[in-house]
């Protein structure tokens, strides 16, 4: 008995280690409806689906070719083959059929088996006709089939796979095909300030089903989709000139939205109002050249940023970034230099210019120096690398007292060209008023030199 029983558990062990085997084809995926993020589905309606796919062939096996995606259906919800709408394998499309078993089962027969050992991203496309009962969650699943047809490990499992935030499972709810009420409150209003902006506002939706906005901009020339069922306002920027109408809708998905409110019609003014200026302007020497840092102007019609030197202009960027850096790989003599970030709108007003001025020496800057001073062109004094030329290797500055004694030590990070010390000790504090001699060391070179610190 006691060996029969060891048996038994082995052979439940062995069975339970199947039934949780995935194979060396490993897959996630979810399910959405195209064109939203929420995971739902009015009742007795026909809705285009995405059913998204990731797997990895990089650890495939003989036997793990695929030839068939099969698609099973909660109870309720029905296809066609006709209603297939092709797959994508990385954004290209892919020849495949599909056949649909009991109206259920969308199997997506690939013309070519996917034999080669990638990992990558499918995309089938379908409509189907949900039930006409409403159902809190609803479960798909997804399988591989090989040459042979037979299953490529377990159904697969769900999980993000379209790096998109929606819903990142294979389950939907099925709600009531009711339409939610229509939207009242709603006003539009034109920007008084210059800009060619409009302002919507409207009251809250208090149906809990509604998702989101529609806001239609001259009937249906322009839809602008306000994700947060909270919203209450909207910016609508950079509207052409002259009369334009506005309508809003609630929806509970795209598919089932409520009646347009009455129309709204507003005259948009050109656009005169300069952008704010750019923000957090940094100017950084290194041995790549002068870098430039800047943060984005708050308007948020700013199209372009143009980046000066004195009267010269350096270059223009077009690309929208949360982070703004340019390099000037110019060999810069010994001088001043001011350089300039310029934000420009769409209509080719430009802000004030920010601007920071950079100052290339051959010798420590300012001397003497105030440690004390508000002003940072006087509080600290800055060494450069160029005092000693044509040298390579770690750039130091050994700091002493009249006394011989050592008070800071400097030690540049790899690619920086200056070193900047602020009167401060090795403990923090602030030295005395007095001369103090340097060493300043590139590599094997160095150069000795007296500074003055005036409190």
């Amino acid at each position: 008995m006691k060996n029969i029983s060891i048996g038994l558990i082995l052979i439940s062990s062995l069975l339970l280690v199947s039934a949780n085997s995935y194979g060396a084809v490993t897959s996630v995926g979810e399910i959405n409806v195209v064109g939203q993020k929420e995971g739902v589905v009015p009742a007795s309606s026909t809705v285009p689906l995405l059913v998204t796919l990731v797997i990895d062939r990089s650890l495939a096996e003989p036997g793990e070719e695929i030839k068939t995606i099969e698609i099973m259906m909660p109870r309720g919800f029905l296809t066609q083959s006709s209603f297939f709408r092709g797959i994508l394998r990385d954004g290209n499309q892919i020849v495949a059929r599909a056949v649909v078993s009991g109206g259920s089962v969308l199997r997506v027969e690939l013309a070519d088996a996917i034999i080669d050992f990638q990992n990558s991203l499918y995309e089938i496309t379908f409509e189907c006709q949900t039930p006409n009962t409403l159902i809190p969650e609803v479960v798909f699943r997804a399988r591989l089939r090989n040459l042979q047809d037979g299953p490529i490990g377990e159904f697969i499992r769900p999980g993000q796979a379209d790096g998109k935030l929606n819903n990142d499972d294979f389950t939907l709810q099925v709600i009531p095909n009711v339409p939610p009420d229509p939207v009242i409150g709603f006003i539009a209003e034109a920007d008084g300030t210059g800009e060619n902006d409009v302002t919507l506002r409207w009251q809250k939706s208090t149906d809990p089903d509604v998702n989101g906005y529609l806001i239609y901009r001259d009937k249906d020339d322009s839809t602008i989709n306000v994700e947060n069922r909270s919203s209450t306002t909207f910016r609508d920027v950079n509207v052409p000139l002259g009369n334009h109408t506005y309508q809003i809708t609630a929806y509970k998905t795209l598919f089932l939205q409520s009646e347009r409110s009455p129309i709204q019609t507003v005259n948009v003014s050109p656009d005169t109002a300069a952008p704010e200026p750019p923000t957090m302007l940094s100017i950084t020497p290194s041995s790549d050249g002068v870098e430039v840092l800047w943060k984005p102007s708050a308007s948020r019609d700013v199209t372009t940023y143009r980046i000066t030197e004195g009267l010269t202009t350096l270059t223009e960027i077009n690309e929208l970034k949360t982070e703004y850096r340019f390099i000037d790989d110019r060999p810069l003599p010994i001088g001043s230099f001011t350089y300039a970030v310029i934000a420009i709108d769409e209509a080719n007003n430009e802000s004030a210019p920010v601007e920071k001025r950079l100052r290339i020496f051959d010798k420590p800057y300012p001397n003497p120096f105030t440690p004390l001073s508000p002003d940072e062109d006087f509080n600290r004094v800055v060494f450069p690398a160029r005092a000693l030329e044509e040298t390579l290797g770690e750039f130091t500055v050994l700091i002493f007292d009249i006394d011989g004694l050592l008070v800071k030590t400097l030690t540049a990070l790899p690619g920086e060209t200056e070193l900047i010390w602020d009167g401060r000790n090795e403990v923090g504090e602030i030295v005395e008023s007095g001369v103090y001699v340097y060493q300043l060391q590139v590599g094997e070179s160095f150069k000795t030199g007296t500074l003055i610190v005036a409190k």
